[in-house]
């Protein structure tokens, strides 16, 4: 019989403090920094930085060095992140596929990984065959790392108490208690989010919240997602899973979404509407790949729905903005790159933004787009379990 060792697993590091979590946060999205300049920057004293220094450098999340010398003045010390203070899975889950990755403490992402998850019996991915799974990428990874800290999942639908599953309709699950059962199993902290929740965490540390302390996340591929961060805050679970936004009226004279609204965003940009919606058109199935190279080649009813798309993005964009009162949005998702190369888009925006006659407030707003794989669905669900791992929530 053949003995396979499994990778020794670290115990679960100690949390840090509230002080020790904003100078690493610090850190992580600014860069190496003196301790001056860190306790200016984040009101703590003389001595509290020191004590937070210490503690920091003493656990191994970061480094101190003199700066080069220089002409006048003794050299400062540098406080500096070390990368491989911690390692975390991330998984992103799917209907049919764990995606997975392991990142260091900046989110580099060190190994790659994916397996099939179990099929669905009566409509539902039977939970024990996933958290199989969820060990077996973990196991995997983790022969990239020395140790592993954690493991953050994401998937698509409501999580309640970074925990439970209230809805996971890819996965056919209602009330389901993911974290428990990986937890016991692989003896590590577990964390599980929403994938665009745990997207937006990425970008706060990561991406936009380096500029910008409040922005929201808007993906649009297998499924329309909302994201928020206010004030430097990710906000865990909206109140509706983003419905509200998805949904809102964009022409009453509109193509129908699965709901049956007339004419809303959804009904133009969620991709089973609009194969679904194209496809009634041709009289053969038709998907969204099909739409782009059709427009490549010049068919005009395929680059007419997707500057209808477009243009709805960009109304939701707007509006987004304007309701979270935010100057940046992320945009992201297999279907980004799509829609943002129609013009349609910027001309919403710009007529959205553009000031009445007496108006002396000018907005102007920040768009970043990021086409995501799934590898970067799952280095967001890592990074989510990097910052669960480091004592925030």
């Amino acid at each position: 019989m053949t003995v396979i060792s499994r990778p020794e697993r670290s115990a679960p590091e100690r949390s840090l403090s509230a002080g020790e979590l904003a100078v690493t946060r610090q850190l992580l999205i600014h860069g190496p920094a003196t301790r001056g300049d860190l306790g200016e920057r984040l009101n703590l004293s003389y001595a509290s930085m020191s004590r937070v220094a210490r503690a920091l450098i003493g656990g191994g999340i970061a480094s101190e060095d003199l700066e080069p010398a220089t002409a006048i003045g003794r050299p400062r010390q540098i406080l500096t992140a070390v990368p491989s203070a911690r390692h975390v899975v991330g998984i992103k889950l799917t209907g049919d596929t764990a995606y997975g990755v392991v990142c260091d403490l900046f989110g580099e992402v060190l190994g790659s990984a994916k397996a099939a998850l179990p099929a669905a019996v009566d409509g539902v991915v039977p939970v024990t065959g996933v958290v199989k799974v969820i060990d077996q990428l973990a196991t995997k990874l983790a022969r990239k790392v020395p140790s592993l800290d954690g493991i953050g999942i994401s998937l698509g639908g409501v999580v309640a108490d970074q925990s439970i599953v209230r809805e996971g309709s890819f996965l056919g699950w209602t009330e389901v208690d993911l974290a428990g059962p990986v937890r016991e199993r692989t003896r590590l902290p577990v964390i599980v989010t929403n994938d665009v929740a745990a997207l937006a965490r990425e970008q706060l540390w990561f991406g936009a919240g380096r500029t910008h302390s409040t922005f929201g996340v808007i993906t649009v591929g297998a499924g329309l997602g909302i994201g928020v961060v206010r004030e430097g805050v990710p906000v865990e679970q909206t109140i509706d899973n983003g419905h509200l936004l998805a949904h809102a009226p964009i022409d009453s004279n509109g193509p129908l979404c699965g709901l049956g609204h007339r004419g809303c965003v959804a009904a133009y940009l969620n991709r089973e509407d609009i194969e679904a919606q194209a496809s009634a058109v041709a009289g053969h199935p038709v998907t969204m790949a099909d739409l782009i190279a059709a427009r490549a080649a010049g068919d005009p009813a395929a680059t007419a729905r997707l500057d209808a798309a477009a243009r709805a993005l960009g109304h939701l964009i707007a509006t987004f903005a304007g309701g979270l009162q935010t100057d940046c949005i992320v945009l992201a998702g297999e279907d980004a790159a799509a829609l943002t190369d129609s013009a349609g888009l910027n001309e919403v925006i710009a007529d959205r933004l553009r000031p009445g006659p007496r108006e002396l407030q000018l907005c102007e707003l920040t768009i970043l787009t990021t086409p995501l794989t799934f590898t970067d669905w799952a280095r967001g669900a890592a990074v989510t379990g990097t910052q669960y791992a480091l004592g925030t929530t």
